[in-house]
């Protein structure tokens, strides 16, 4: 029954191991760092998009499509091992037939985009991609190569804000969605908990500095330290909420102030 279990598993996670966040985190994100935009970041984004569209409504595009684009699947992810605290290229970001990684996807698609002479559809796909790429290099699981980010690794946790039921799932989908659900009842309402309770009195400016590479060691500590404290088939309850929440309150305020930044840069 057991190996049954990790294959079924196993199959799930070859379909939901590109969804980081789920399409609430996702639009947590893409709704903080729209608010921080600077007026030509806005207005050109508004042109590449094609009037006024919501970054939110776009920021889950490059999971609906990536199941017609195999390339790239590997995209939304950097495989690096739980025991290496540094990031390697030639060991964590491999070309394959799925694409080589997150890190090397988010320079990409920043150079698409700030490159005025490229076609204005593939100006708009690279932007669709960035809002979503920022997002994804700041879920733990995003960086963690064992257990395919999590997804081999079941446990049983809450599935709404009462925290009165609870399903069989895995680590993977409690950081991509399981932790915004059982704190709200909407994405909209965590993005105004995040601007009245984590953001006020931070030092943005200095918070959304980093690269790429930065983000994703920051993000994967926080799957060795916080994250993976959870044990196999573990029931995770309220002692393992309290330590993920903020962690996630963090990372999702965090990409939505850095994909922001990169935005205003680049569309200056």
């Amino acid at each position: 029954m057991r190996i049954l279990l990790l294959a079924s598993l196993l199959a799930l996670a070859l379909g939901q191991e590109a969804q980081a966040w789920g399409q609430e985190g996702h639009s947590i994100v893409a709704e903080l760092a729209q608010r921080r935009l600077t007026p030509t970041a806005r207005s050109k984004i508004m042109e590449i998009l094609g009037g006024d569209v919501s970054m939110a409504s776009v920021a889950s595009w490059a999971d609906n499509v990536r199941d017609g684009f195999p390339k790239s699947y590997n995209w939304h992810f950097v495989d690096i091992p739980l025991g290496g605290y540094n990031y390697d290229p030639n060991r964590d970001c491999k070309d394959t037939s799925r694409g080589d990684c997150i890190i090397n996807a988010i320079e990409r698609s920043k150079r698409i985009l700030a490159n005025e002479m490229v076609d204005r559809k593939e100006r708009k796909e690279a932007l669709k991609y960035l809002i979503h790429f920022v997002g994804d290099v700041h879920q733990p699981l995003h960086t963690v190569l064992e257990y395919v980010g999590g997804n081999t690794f079941p446990v049983t946790f809450f599935v709404d804000p009462g925290r009165s039921r609870k399903e069989k799932t895995n680590l993977h989908i409690v950081w991509d969605s399981g932790v915004i659900r059982s704190t709200v009842w909407d994405w909209g309402a965590y993005v105004e908990r995040l601007e009245e309770k984590w953001l006020p009195g931070k030092d943005t400016m200095k918070l959304s500095g980093g690269t790429p590479v930065d983000w994703a060691l920051d993000a994967h500590q926080i799957a060795i330290n916080v994250a993976f404290k959870a044990e196999m088939d573990g029931d995770l309850g309220d002692e393992y909420l309290q330590s993920a929440r903020p962690m996630v309150d963090q990372q999702l305020a965090l990409a939505g102030l850095r994909l922001a930044r990169l935005l205003n840069e680049v569309l200056r």
